[in-house]
């Protein structure tokens, strides 16, 4: 799950699922979750309940903040990047990606970090990594919900 802001709305209700089947005893696989906003103290929206999920394992949360004074920014698409071992092994036992946020810079940079994971991962060409990318989304493996900003 990777979304900036207001794109962590659908990744709520997938995250409360899972807690209600992790309160059930039910199994629920390894998930990821990639939330970036501006800053931790500013719009770090239900950090406490994002929070809580990763404590009670229901997800790993990688929060990514942009504008925080003296520190280096960080987007998504570059913590997916750092993490590419843990998303490539996850992409590898089938998991399916979701982006939901802004369509102008994000989901494309998104998808940009994928293919740079495909080539590291692979050795594949740049052509590779967007035909594999294309099948994932034909395969309904990468999914997106975004909207243009402005």
């Amino acid at each position: 799950m990777i979304g900036p802001g207001t794109g962590l709305a659908p990744f709520r209700g997938f995250l409360q699922e899972r807690a209600a089947l992790r309160a059930q005893s039910r199994p629920i696989g390894p998930a990821l979750l990639f939330f970036g906003c501006r800053h931790p103290e500013q719009d770090f929206i239900y950090e406490g309940e994002l929070r809580a999920f990763a404590e009670g394992g229901v997800a790993s949360l990688y929060p990514c903040f942009s504008r925080v004074a003296d520190r280096a920014r960080v987007y998504v698409q570059g913590e997916v990047l750092e993490r590419k071992d843990d998303v490539w092994a996850l992409l590898e036992a089938g998991a399916i990606v979701y982006v939901c946020g802004d369509a102008t810079r994000m989901a494309p940079d998104v998808r940009r970090a994928f293919a740079a994971i495909y080539r590291a991962k692979t050795g594949g060409t740049e052509a590779q990594a967007e035909a594999w990318l294309d099948d994932l989304v034909g395969r309904n493996r990468y999914l997106v919900d975004v909207w243009a900003s402005g």
